[in-house]
């Protein structure tokens, strides 16, 4: 790899060649992903959450008609159905899903960013874990449940707070996991940049950010799915809007419909929002399958 990387040829995720353009591990380059592996791909999630659906919904109804949960605590499917469609027309429910959604995003984006700069400093500097890991650990011994109520005292019953709720609830989880996607890059990666003359700004954005994406992607998705958990948490210690604030308000007043409304337009929105981050991995980690070798049949 470093004699390649001297010649000038080697770039992240690209097979070395020689002069003659020949791949130096032996074959020819590897042919493009086919198009029945990616529509295989996308096909496969969404038969399988239909399947989950329908079954949850054939499950749902049996009880229902079985009469084994009074109505009060689980009512019919149809009843949730039709609760969804007028909250849905009169707009209340969209409203409230674009305000959770603003405060996951908000919370997600300001955890990102402390977990980005930490996990890079202390996945280059091993000796700063030694002192923040103590302090990382202690703090998630503390239940989110008992410091919103502060967070909301101190900042008020606002945007910012839930925000800030949000960040405390995703940003451990994605600090571990930009530690283990930088420290998952091979030393040989980093030498090759040396070789290059590449500065660290060159090294993090062409060598590590690609080759650490796998990991850095799969955090992408558990943080933005804790995301909607901890705007729900704020919404539930102070809000007049929101999700969180719909269940707590359908349970105040008995409403077993409109909570079960709130739930499932959570469910849709966490699934939603774990789609676009799975097609988007598939779309940047398409070089992955296309240069990953065929696999051999054992004869």
């Amino acid at each position: 790899m470093l004699e390649s990387a001297r010649r000038g040829r080697w770039t992240p995720g690209r097979k070395a060649r020689d002069v003659d353009g020949r791949v130096q591990e032996g074959g020819t380059a590897e042919p493009p992903v086919p198009r029945r592996r990616v529509a295989a791909g996308v096909a496969l999630p969404v038969f399988s959450l239909l399947l989950f659906a329908g079954l949850l919904y054939a499950v749902w109804e049996l009880i229902s008609l079985a009469r084994v949960v009074p109505d009060f605590i689980l009512p019919t499917p149809l009843q949730v159905a039709q609760d969804f469609g007028l909250e849905l027309s009169r707009g209340d429910l969209l409203a409230n899903t674009g305000v959770t959604l603003q405060e996951a995003l908000g919370g997600f984006a300001l955890a990102a960013v402390a977990a980005g700069v930490l996990g890079y400093v202390i996945a280059h500097l091993r000796p700063l874990e030694v002192l923040v890991a103590p302090f990382i650990a202690a703090s998630q011994a503390v239940p989110v449940v008992a410091v919103a109520p502060i967070i909301i005292l101190l900042l008020g019953a606002g945007l910012l707070p839930k925000v800030l709720i949000c960040a405390v609830v995703v940003v451990f989880p994605l600090l571990i996991t930009v530690v283990t996607g930088l420290r998952g890059v091979g030393r040989d990666y980093h030498d090759v940049a040396r070789v290059f003359g590449a500065s660290r700004l060159q090294t993090l954005l062409l060598v590590e950010l690609p080759l650490a994406a796998p990991t850095l992607l799969g955090g992408l998705k558990l943080g933005l799915t804790l995301s909607i958990m901890g705007a729900v948490v704020g919404e539930f210690v102070a809000a007049d809007s929101g999700l969180g604030f719909m269940i707590a308000n359908a349970v105040g007043n008995f409403e077993a419909s409109a909570r079960y409304v709130a739930l499932i337009a959570l469910a849709i929105l966490s699934i939603t929002l774990f789609g676009l981050v799975t097609l988007l991995e598939r779309i940047l980690l398409r070089w992955q399958d296309a240069s990953s070798p065929p696999a051999r049949s054992s004869s």
